[in-house]
């Protein structure tokens, strides 16, 4: 049997905050988010051959007291299956290349994309720990990462532009955003009321992700390189 894990499951949609931006991908800027799936799927094919559980690289108290703080990395390379593989991959595939764009373009933008993705999977590796400080289920996926792109692009506008954090625009992708993890939590949680096993859903690591793109974003438009 495959060790139990809480999953930072990805959004089902990003509605609206998308659309809104209006801002077309530059070309070449796949290419990021193409490397970061391709890092995903080719370590889950890695452990399905292998027929371990990806549990191993997973975020927890217990494994960072145990001095693997290597987790603090993986975990964002470890999913709990390929339906939790698929759902992340679809939504890094939509927001990358237009947080890519926003932060210099293809050849610019490419080096800060994955510091601001490695930082965003941190944050909400360490409030999940945060949050279970005596835990010893280990969290795997990269939807801190992924949550963290949601909070970036949330806060885009339309012509590059920065929505405040104080309006109404913003306020409703937040709402988009809470909406879309409780109807995740919920449906993942019905199997356990009808006597089945049930899936936890890490919503502490989505809220770390989340929050720190939101509260970023600013910062990284600023200092982002002239496009090319």
């Amino acid at each position: 049997m495959p060790e139990p894990a809480r999953l930072p499951s990805a959004q089902v949609s990003v509605p609206r905050i998308v659309r809104s931006v209006g801002q077309l991908p530059s070309r070449g800027s796949h290419l990021p988010g193409g490397i970061l799936l391709a890092l995903c799927w080719g370590a889950w094919l890695w452990f399905v051959v292998e027929g371990r559980s990806m549990a191993k690289w997973g975020i927890s108290a217990a494994s960072l007291a145990e001095g693997r703080y290597d987790t603090l990395l993986l975990t964002m390379f470890a999913h709990a299956g390929l339906l939790h593989l698929g759902m992340n991959s679809a939504v890094l595939a939509s927001l990358a290349p237009v947080t890519v764009g926003a932060m210099g373009g293809a050849r610019r933008g490419a080096g800060p994309f994955f510091a601001f993705y490695l930082l965003a999977g941190l944050a909400g590796s360490l409030l999940y720990v945060a949050f279970n400080p005596d835990g010893t289920i280990p969290a795997v996926g990269a939807s801190g990462a992924i949550s963290g792109l949601i909070g970036f692009v949330a806060r885009l506008g339309t012509h590059g532009r920065l929505l405040p954090l104080l309006g109404r625009e913003l306020a409703l992708r937040i709402w988009d955003f809470l909406k879309a993890n409780l109807i995740l939590i919920a449906l993942f949680a019905l199997p356990a009321l009808f006597g089945g096993g049930g899936i936890m859903i890490a919503w502490e690591a989505h809220l770390g992700g989340f929050l720190f793109g939101l509260l970023t974003a600013g910062w990284f438009l600023r200092h982002r390189a002239p496009a090319s």
